[in-house]
């Protein structure tokens, strides 16, 4: 192989190289996410991605700039790495969140996007009479926090931006307390089954948890270490029946063999297990005759 030769297929192998390389950081990986309020937002960081941008639902320029390599702490969000892996996560989305987030590499060319849409989260719920319920704020703030109870025979406001405002019905008063992260209703009875409704500022519907009665909660449904002594208890029961089995059996074979030993036989033991046998004299012995019977 001459100079020529050579250098021609290290210029093929650099432009080889170039393409794969050039396909690697300029391929679109579009993604699409349905998140129920509240939930938690994971976007995988590929070693290509230097930036995460969002551009809001229903604009088409980034607004902001969420992430970016070599930053301390992220903007908005965390950033959380495993050996290779490193993920983006956001804890609880709201409406706020909906929107494109598109990552770009180190030329400011797009790696990939996701699309994410927000729904509302539905929560059944069963309460014991004279329990309370807890309606969780699903990452809104509290001052945004709207809250509407609709029964059988009532369809009524309790709490308005954070705000008690159900302390006009006689039924309510004093039993609904808002908390950080939370609205509580205290002590709960027949009248307060149906449906609790939360919305934002902009009155979208967060969250709806609908609340029924019970006569007691199911313990061992919600006890692991309740179902796994249960689990270790069918092994050894079962352990301890066939046990249980194996010396009766076992028991009844030795009752059997001492009953059917015929009596009289010679025992292998090593003795006569009946009556000695009978007298023989040897040779030059006396005949001995039995004595006659008495009258």
């Amino acid at each position: 192989m001459n100079g020529k030769s050579a250098f021609e297929m290290l210029g093929c192998v650099v432009v080889l190289l170039g393409a794969i390389l050039s396909a690697e950081c300029f391929a679109k990986n579009d993604l699409h996410e349905r998140l129920a309020h509240g939930r938690q937002l994971k976007i995988f960081l590929p070693k290509t991605s230097e930036r995460l941008e969002f551009i809001p639902a229903g604009q088409s320029v980034a607004s902001d700039v969420y992430w970016e390599k070599g930053q301390h702490r992220p903007k908005r969000g965390s950033v959380f790495t495993t050996g290779s892996d490193r993920r983006w996560t956001l804890d609880k989305v709201t409406y706020a969140d909906e929107g494109t987030y598109i990552q770009k590499d180190f030329w400011q060319k797009e790696v990939s996007s996701v699309k994410v849409a927000v729904t509302p989260r539905h929560v059944f719920t069963k309460c014991v009479a004279g329990e309370d319920l807890s309606v969780s704020l699903e990452g809104i703030e509290l001052s945004d926090a709207t809250l509407r109870f609709s029964g059988e025979n009532i369809n009524i406001t309790l709490v308005r931006d954070g705000a008690p405002v159900g302390l006009d019905h006689l039924d309510y008063h004093d039993r609904v307390r808002p908390q950080h992260t939370r609205i509580d209703i205290r002590e709960v009875n027949t009248t307060d089954v149906g449906h609790y409704t939360l919305l934002d500022r902009r009155d979208r519907v967060v969250s709806i948890v609908r609340m029924e009665l019970t006569d007691h909660h199911d313990s061992s449904g919600g006890n692991p270490l309740l179902a796994l002594l249960l689990l270790m208890g069918i092994p050894a029961g079962i352990c301890c029946c066939c046990r249980k089995k194996i010396f009766k059996k076992k028991a009844t074979y030795t009752s059997t063999t001492l009953q059917t030993t015929p009596v009289g036989q010679y025992s292998p033991a090593g003795g006569p297990a009946g009556p000695p046998p009978s007298y023989q004299p040897g040779p030059g012995e006396p005949t001995v005759s039995p004595p006659p019977p008495l009258p």
